[in-house]
């Protein structure tokens, strides 16, 4: 026989409870698994419980959404175990707002020092996160995570995240990061696709329970190496898939000088926009050397999106100007990283934020494929298009 725990509202559930001590960390789990992944969050939560050998510090809350049993189930991992905290009906996790209810439900009752969101589903880079079969296949937008992250800190009284970790591909892109620069202090993510492991967890969940008192920033600089080193390590390929083999890239970014990274990116693209078409050769030639690996898809998704620092460095020498303006937009891109790491096998590509760059009028516009002509890149609501030239650049080098 099942119990049904009936969701309560989470601010019935904060006035009514005061919750246990605060622990050092709560890391916060939202899986998005209603989709082809369901098979991927079981092997993760199993590696959780396994990791997760002392609670004493570390709150590891995992809200569960899979394609095969409607509704929605949390989860507090305790003494190596998954315990049944709450169940909701079924929701859509596209949803920006139920992203938001689970922030404010996680950190009202499980309490701590330092709060670590993780978001693990399908990635598709500026498109969104968080792909939902059952509810449309639809994704979460970026502009409406930045905004129920937003909303879950003032829910909390001004207290927000210490670190958001993306669990998906493509998500370390320049128009994402950027969009989340007031919603986050620290983000984590790769520019490239992701094998079906995941993040490391049990290593950095092991870290946690030997050292609960390591900065957000630490632990940020502590996954992003622990990934490139779980993947370039791994003998057993079987379920992983053959083209990641040991090509990871990942990153994390100290938000606080995103704001200037943007400024920076806007200035270059003005600059750029009237070198163009007459330099369209170079940018397609530098673009060409941005992408890595055997597949496009590698660095960074079959979106046709290259590294962003690759792409303009290469530019240089074209004009004073924009050896000026490229200068700028490096300088405050290594402002921006706390740390960054990738596969040997990608040489010295990657420095962790990608940008979207299709190859083609038909690629930006793709109307014959209805799922993908959903997502209009000029007109979805990310603040560094609607800022900067790069739509103005991509439409110079179209026409040339």
């Amino acid at each position: 026989m099942v119990t049904i725990v009936l969701a309560t509202p989470v601010s019935v559930l904060a006035s009514s409870q005061k919750g246990p001590p605060a622990k050092e960390w709560t890391v916060l789990l939202y899986w998005c698994a209603d989709n082809n992944l369901e098979f991927a969050a079981e092997f993760n939560v199993a590696t959780i419980e396994q990791a997760l050998t002392s609670d004493d510090q570390v709150n590891v809350i995992v809200l569960l959404d899979v394609y095969s049993v409607p509704g929605v189930t949390i989860y507090s991992i305790v003494d190596g175990q998954r315990e049944i905290v709450s169940t909701w009906e079924e929701k859509n996790t596209s949803d920006p707002s139920v992203l938001k209810d689970f922030v404010v439900y996680g950190m009202r009752n499980f309490p701590a020092e330092k709060t670590m969101l993780i978001v693990n589903s399908h990635g598709y880079g500026w498109r969104g996160i968080c792909e939902d079969f059952t509810n449309g296949d639809l994704l979460m937008p970026i502009d409406g995570m930045a905004d129920a992250l937003a909303e879950a800190k003032a829910a909390n009284r001004g207290r927000g995240l210490d670190l958001l970790a993306f669990d998906s591909c493509n998500m370390a892109s320049i128009e994402v990061v950027y969009e989340l620069r007031n919603s986050v202090p620290i983000v984590v993510g790769t520019e490239s696709v992701e094998p079906y492991d995941g993040l490391p967890y049990e290593m950095f969940i092991s870290d946690l329970v030997r050292d609960p008192e390591m900065t957000a920033r630490e632990l940020s600089a502590r996954l992003v190496d622990e990934y490139v080193l779980y993947y370039s390590s791994k003998k057993d390929y079987d379920h992983i898939l053959n083209y990641c083999q040991d090509f990871a890239t990942i990153a994390s970014f100290d938000m606080s000088q995103v704001d200037s990274l943007g400024d920076a990116f806007v200035q270059l693209t003005r600059v750029l926009e009237n070198l163009l078409p007459e330099h369209a050769k170079g940018l397609e030639e530098a673009r060409g050397y941005a992408f890595q690996g055997n597949w496009n898809n590698v660095v960074a998704g079959y979106e046709w999106m290259p590294d962003v620092y690759t792409l303009f460095d290469l530019m240089k020498g074209v004009d004073n100007d924009l050896n000026a303006a490229i200068g700028v937009f490096e300088q405050a891109f290594d402002n921006a990283v706390i740390a960054e790491s990738h596969s040997e096998r990608l040489g010295d590509s990657p420095h962790g934020l990608n940008i979207w760059f299709p190859p083609s009028l038909f690629h930006y516009d793709p109307e014959p494929w209805p799922w993908l002509s959903q997502f209009d890149y000029d007109d979805i609501g990310l603040d560094l298009v609607a800022e900067s030239s790069w739509v103005d650049c991509l439409m110079a080098y179209y026409a040339s």
